[in-house]
């Protein structure tokens, strides 16, 4: 019998989920019974269930073992005097009877299929087998994905192989980059990139190193490590940036090398292109039949902000109870959702529990929301409270002032205007002043010198 404890998910705001899968061989069980022990609540909790139906004939079967399957190639170098690329697909370890192997490329079957006839089982042993297959070098060159399936005793497995090429990163190992939050960015003025290694083995000798495109220096945060559930371990490393150089455009890469790392991995971020589209936001109330009944009894209300329209995808959400910002594990927020249009454009959902006394007591709850095509602030604020002419007095006081805001623009705009115009009279003026001056001069000057002539000349 064996037993797989898979790592608890998180289901909501506040709750887990774990499963437990269970497998067996052999003997046939009647019952299996699932016992399960929380200690922080000191619950233990039992589920039986029976293995076959009443009533019917437990059948006869034989213990069946899960075969294993490898595909192996010969040299992924070209060779002109090597016409054919060798296929070698090992079976071992299965129990002897009904076996099938296909062969496929790219999902579509290639080959006649193998079958080991029944005839040759040995009860109580386990066997092995190969099959082989060979293609051409076109094929191989192609970089099509040839699979080995193996079916046997109801199973069915695979498994893949392809030609190898240099562009090619080591398999299991990630590196992920994850660009500043628009809360920080814009609201904290503390923006960081992330760059997120996943799968590793162990830490030892790992390197992160980060660069900028235009070569200026960087001064990263320590890396910081963390093993998983399922025993891999993660790095993640940080690179405070500016937030000028982030909106310009500029670019930052994150390389990391390891000794289990046939080549470095790479990964660049930069600002995302396109044209900026403001989100539209709408915070709704609790339901209102049989929400006070279950809130009284349970003490806890939801909230929800829609935020939708947005491009880019990047976007922060934050709750506030009477301006004070709520802690983020008492709300949770969806990844942005790509909105199915011509546009591309974004919507988010974010979930507040709220408790029923703070809600009776009329507190206003506002949902702010950070993006970058928001104007000025770079943010938008929401607000609800369970009293309607709260959130009525809210809207009216946010129309005030853009309608203030809009009509100091316009007197600012009209100011500048008449101010531009007077400018341009006065200096249309003056030089039409100048230019009759200096035209009046140029008619009485000959008159002028002719009189002098005529007082300079005795006798006249």
């Amino acid at each position: 019998m064996t037993i797989t404890q898979f790592p608890a998910i998180n289901f909501n705001s506040s709750f887990l989920v774990t499963t437990s899968h269970v497998t067996t061989s052999g003997a046939w069980p009647k019952q299996l019974t699932c016992k399960v022990q929380h200690p922080a609540s000191n619950s233990i909790l039992t589920k039986t269930v029976t293995a076959c139906l009443p009533g019917l004939t437990q059948p006869t079967v034989r213990p069946t073992v899960r075969p294993s399957v490898k595909l192996l190639h010969s040299s992924c170098n070209q060779n002109k005097f090597q016409p054919t690329i060798q296929l070698l697909c090992l079976i071992s370890d299965y129990t002897p009877g009904d076996l099938e192997v296909t062969w496929l490329k790219d999902g579509q079957q290639i080959d006649k299929k193998f079958t080991e006839n029944s005839a040759h089982r040995q009860d109580g042993k386990l066997a092995s087998t190969q099959v082989e297959l060979n293609i051409t070098q076109s094929d191989w060159a192609s970089a099509s994905t040839f699979t080995c399936q193996v079916s046997s005793q109801g199973l069915t497995l695979k498994a893949h192989t392809r030609k190898c090429t240099d562009d090619e990163e080591p398999r299991g190992v990630g590196a992920y980059l994850i660009p500043p939050s628009p809360l920080d960015l814009y609201v904290r003025k503390a923006p960081k990139l992330t760059c997120l290694v996943v799968d590793l083995e162990n830490k030892n000798s790992i390197s992160v190193k980060w660069t900028r495109e235009s070569g200026r220096s960087v001064n990263p945060d320590p890396w910081m490590a963390k093993t998983q559930y399922n025993t891999t371990v993660s790095i993640t490393s940080t690179l405070p940036v500016d937030a000028q150089d982030w909106i310009e455009g500029e670019s930052y890469k994150c390389t990391v090398t390891h000794p289990d790392l046939p080549k470095p991995i790479v990964r660049s971020i930069s600002k995302a292109m396109g044209t900026r589209m403001k989100p539209k936001v709408y915070v709704f109330r609790p339901p209102e039949e049989g929400s006070e009944e279950g809130a009284e009894t349970q003490g806890i209300l939801s909230l929800t902000c829609l935020a939708q329209n947005f491009f880019p995808a990047d976007i922060s959400v934050l709750w506030l109870n009477r301006d004070v910002e709520v802690p983020s594990n008492q709300y949770s927020t969806t990844a942005p959702i790509k909105i199915n249009s011509s546009t591309p454009s974004f919507f988010i959902f974010s979930r507040l529990e709220v408790t029923w006394a703070d809600w009776v007591q009329n507190n206003k709850f506002t949902c702010r929301v950070v993006h970058e095509a928001l104007p000025h602030s770079r943010f938008l604020d929401k607000s609800v409270s369970k009293d309607p002419e709260l959130d009525l007095q809210d809207l009216c006081t946010e129309e005030a002032e853009s309608q203030e805001l809009e009509g100091l623009w316009t007197s600012t705009y009209t100011f500048i205007s008449l101010f531009l115009l007077s400018v341009s009279y006065s200096a249309t003026v003056t030089v039409l002043k100048v230019k009759w001056v200096f035209a009046a001069m140029l008619q009485s000057t000959p008159q002028t010198l002719h009189d002098y002539t005529n007082v300079l000349q005795p006798g006249a």
